[in-house]
């Protein structure tokens, strides 16, 4: 299956264990378990490599490709070898990043033998030899004979270098490196070296010294020549420049009479593969054997002083990262064992190795940093007989490392073997690298969760990440849940006062309710979990976090820290401010722009707004105490009484209480209102004015007007009359009353009314039209008994801004005040002149009538509704003075009348 999530849901339907092909690496393969775990298998060298479109395992085997070049059958490397002739005698790497190497000399056929192509007689008595590994190259001079060890072409031997996207460094350890622009390590060699082969006395000695058979111990050193003691073995000086390479052989160890041929001259080149390992050994102890040997070498060596260990290094470790490690164990195949009842071998956890080709006895001193295991092997083929041996390490150790760099997060884990004794010979022993296997089952630990924002819906508005807001006390706290493998997920969630574990628990894991989830391979979902009641306190700040644990109990250990704050105080409007509409004042006229300022407490961050039944506008609040924010333009399209609703809103979504700012629009010039009491039923008397054209004292003036409807009371009545057809009769306890405030009494106007009085005596004031104050009538045209020296009369009365009333009434000398009689009467406030004025008048023939005039300045705006055939007086703008009998025809105008038009209103 191509990926994990694939491969897992396979092996637990069918119960068998499934490769995850895209896992798999040169060194590394991983497999999905039915229980939905995971076993990687991992190796310390490529095992496989890719080609066209599979995986074929490595086969270093030499053969000859079209063209007459040589290549390997398989590796890691991208190698091509000389066939013979002109041309370099190798090639290195892919386009963009390769090193070529060219002999100075035409080359002869190589002779192909396995892994090795040998170029004989290069110079005379030496040849030329290449060998392939996995993923490196060695390449030999081997000088046969003191004769061509003594031709004059040894005393340099260079290469002609072509590199491509590299250059060339030597480090000072004699390392030579090729690297990329960026510095990058794309091939790297060891310090050159040669040595000699070993000298048969030894083995004489070793006879002698073991009473051993000269077979025996022929197969006990076989492979001696590769691998002699270290006197045989020096380094070499090299030069490097980015167009040659060339290495300068020890003479003294090539013309010395004590120096066994043939010898090896050894310059050579790798990849830093992800996947390394290299012996190291005591007697020599800075010199790096990295691929200059083909097993892991461990102990002391037959019949020398030289004390070998081995290093390996796994990679792919990522591919565990976060993961439960179940079982680890490190299998490893010796193949030569120097006692016929084996040996004990130790598993050490050892450091990281950067640089294989580098890495030396004393490098490696430190290095040794944890005892894992022993194990028992027992392999000689040759003596014994006995075979190979394949022993497994394992336990709670290995166990324990191999989690904790899991734990850690690291990409890489290197081991290390030793001898249980290194001074002994009988342990000397020798392992295959390929046969080399880490495996571990682990299972994929849930990914921590990780916090979302809270809701808008229910909890939160605009700070809804952490630090959040919320605007109430049982928030749902909300984590993205993960797990590779799938699965169900259960999650516990946790507040605390303060992000810490040694904080006080607000809300336990135990108490928190528990979220299970079910998801679908890697696929991500979401963990909810609401906080109980009274568990938390408005004006506080909490700390939260949440575990996931998956079906085989893997936690995937706290998430990181999340805040958030509880407020459930909702914002007030402490104010609403205009200059051009004040509160229940008269502001601009009817069509002017205006502006709101809405106040609130500082943690406002927003208010919404809204006029009548108009649309919500939502404005930002800007800092300070409080939080403020001034409303769009807004022009009225109808004069009159208006109301404008806002509310404030904190951060956390609290809406706070509605709160109305009624302003008064001021109406055009002319504007006017005609009550005509002329319904025959219903609860109201209908406003005409500015509506119809026959009307020459009020007409139309445009669509800005709104009309004021009187609402009729108990007490009121439609009746017919002789005179005035269909008239409202009052009978001292009703009115009719608009629904706000209809005049300016700031600004000139004029009221006017057919009144027909039925019981003068029934008090001391009865009102026709008037308009409240805040205790008393702020205009009042009215009948009052005391006027004219007691003799009753009709008045007009204003409320100036201290409260001081004033009165004009009119001498009853045209217009005796009597019963049953119908009277024109008429209220005006000149603002001009500063007076107000009352007019009686009726003459059916002629325009006569009373008046009276007095000054009158400074009137106090009347902030409450017209009323007509009642007045008001006290606090709260009680019911007062009410008329008994009939009225008709009722006007309010915000202009002032001349007695000319009064006189011609009263016209019957």
């Amino acid at each position: 299956m191509a990926s994990a999530e694939a491969a897992l849901a396979t092996a637990e339907a069918c119960d068998s264990q499934v490769e995850v092909s895209s896992m798999r690496s040169a060194t590394s393969i991983a497999y999905a378990n039915p229980d939905q775990t995971m076993t990687a298998v991992l190796s310390p060298v490529p095992v496989r490599t890719f080609e066209g479109s599979q995986w074929v395992d490595i086969d270093t085997t030499l053969k000859r490709a079209d063209g007459g070049l040589v290549s390997p059958v398989a590796t890691t490397q991208d190698l091509t070898l000389s066939g013979g002739g002109s041309g370099p005698l190798l090639m290195l790497g892919e386009p963009g990043r390769r090193i070529s190497l060219t002999w100075p000399a035409d080359l002869p056929a190589p002779v192909l033998r396995g892994d090795v192509a040998t170029y004989p007689e290069v110079l005379p008595g030496v040849d030329l030899q290449v060998r392939v590994g996995d993923s490196w190259y060695q390449q030999l001079f081997v000088v046969k004979s003191a004769q061509a060890a003594a031709n004059p072409a040894l005393a340099s031997l260079s290469f002609g270098v072509t590199t491509e996207g590299v250059s060339l460094r030597e480090q000072s350890d004699g390392a030579i490196e090729a690297v990329d622009a960026e510095g990058e390590v794309v091939f790297g060699a060891s310090a050159p070296s040669m040595w000699a082969s070993p000298d048969p006395a030894a083995i004489e000695a070793a006879v002698r010294s073991e009473q051993r058979s000269r077979a025996v111990l022929d197969a006990l050193v076989a492979g001696a020549v590769e691998e002699p003691a270290e006197p045989h073995r020096v380094r070499m000086e090299a030069e490097v420049s980015q167009s040659r390479l060339t290495v300068v052989p020890v003479q003294e160890l090539l013309r010395s009479p004590d120096t066994v041929f043939p010898v090896y001259i050894d310059p050579n080149f790798a990849y830093p593969s992800p996947a390394y390992w290299t012996n190291v050994m005591d007697d020599n102890p800075n010199h790096s054997y990295f691929n200059q040997h083909d097993d892991y070498r461990v102990g002391r060596q037959w019949n020398t002083s030289n004390v070998w260990r081995s290093h390996m290094q796994f990679h792919n470790f990522d591919e565990m990262s976060g993961s439960i490690i179940i079982s680890a164990d490190l299998s490893v195949t010796a193949d030569h064992t120097a006692a016929c009842n084996g040996t004990n071998i130790q598993l050490w956890e050892t450091e990281y190795i950067s640089h294989f080709y580098q890495y030396t006895w004393n490098a490696a001193a430190d290095g040794w940093l944890k005892y894992l295991d022993t194990k028992h092997f027992d392999a000689n083929q040759s003596s014994c007989p006995k075979n190979n041996d394949t022993e497994t390490f394992e336990g709670a150790a290995l166990k324990s490392a191999v989690q904790a760099k899991v734990s850690a997060g690291a990409n890489t884990m290197t081991f290390g073997l030793r001898a249980a004794s290194e001074s002994d010979y009988y342990q000397w022993t020798k392992f295959l690298p390929s046969k080399t296997a880490l495996t571990v089952q682990y299972n994929r630990a849930p990914m921590r969760p990780v916090g979302l924002p809270f809701t808008t819906t229910s909890d939160c508005y605009l700070q809804c990440s952490s630090p959040a807001v919320v605007r109430n006390a049982t928030p749902t706290l909300r984590a993205r849940v993960q797990d590779a493998d799938g699965g169900v997920l259960q999650t516990a969630f946790e507040i605390r006062t303060a992000a810490s574990l040694s904080a006080p628990i607000v809300v336990g894991s135990t108490t928190m309710p528990r979220s299970f989830v079910t998801t679908s391979a890697n696929a991500t979902a979401t963990a909810t979990s609401q906080v109980p009641a009274s568990k938390l306190t408005s004006g506080t700040t909490y700390y939260w976090h949440a575990t996931t644990v998956d079906e085989l109990g893997t936690w995937s250990g706290w998430g990181s820290w999340y805040s958030f704050t509880v407020d459930t105080s909702a914002p007030a409007v402490a104010s609403v401010v205009s200059g051009e509409f004040p509160a229940r004042q008269w502001g601009a006229e009817v069509g002017s722009a205006g502006t709101f300022t809405l106040s609130a407490a500082s943690d406002a961050v927003e208010f919404s707004w809204q006029v009548d039944a108009g649309p919500v506008t939502t404005v930002a609040a800007t800092g300070g105490d409080p939080a403020t924010a001034t409303t769009g333009p807004y022009a009225p399209a109808t004069d009159m009484v208006h109301t404008l609703y806002a509310r404030a809103k904190d951060v956390a979504g609290n809406v706070g209480p509605t709160v109305e700012h009624q302003f008064w629009v001021t109406p055009a010039a002319n504007r006017c209102w005609n009550w005509r009491l002329d319904e025959t039923s219903g609860a109201t008397a209908q406003d005409w004015g500015n509506q119809d054209a026959s009307d020459g004292v009020c007409p139309p003036i445009g669509s800005s007007v709104t009309a004021m409807p009187g609402a009729v009371s108990s007490g009121v009545t439609w009746m017919a009359d002789a005179e005035r057809g269909q008239v409202a009769s009052f009978d001292g306890t009703g009115e009719i009353a608009a629904s706000s405030p209809v005049l300016d009494t700031t600004k000139a106007f004029t009221v006017t009314a057919w009144a027909k009085l039925t019981d003068l005596a029934s008090g001391g004031v009865q009102t026709v039209v008037s308009q409240a104050g805040p205790d008393t009538s702020d205009l009042s045209l009215e009948y009052r008994q005391d006027a004219n020296g007691g003799a009753g009369g009709f008045c007009f009365t204003m409320a100036a801004s201290d409260g001081e009333l004033t009165t004009a009434c009119a001498e009853p000398v045209s217009w005796p005040v009597t019963e049953g009689q119908w009277l024109h009467l008429a209220g005006v406030y000149d603002a001009t002149l500063d007076v107000i004025r009352v007019y009686v008048m009726g003459d059916p023939v002629r325009c006569a009538g009373d008046a009276g005039e007095v000054a009158f300045t400074s009137p106090r705006p009347a902030s409450g509704a017209l009323l007509i055939g009642r007045g008001t007086q006290g606090a709260g703008a009680a019911p007062a003075h009410h008329l008994v009998g009939q009225l008709s025809d009722v006007y309010a105008l915000q202009r002032v009348l001349s007695s000319s038009e009064i006189c011609q209103m009263s016209a019957p």
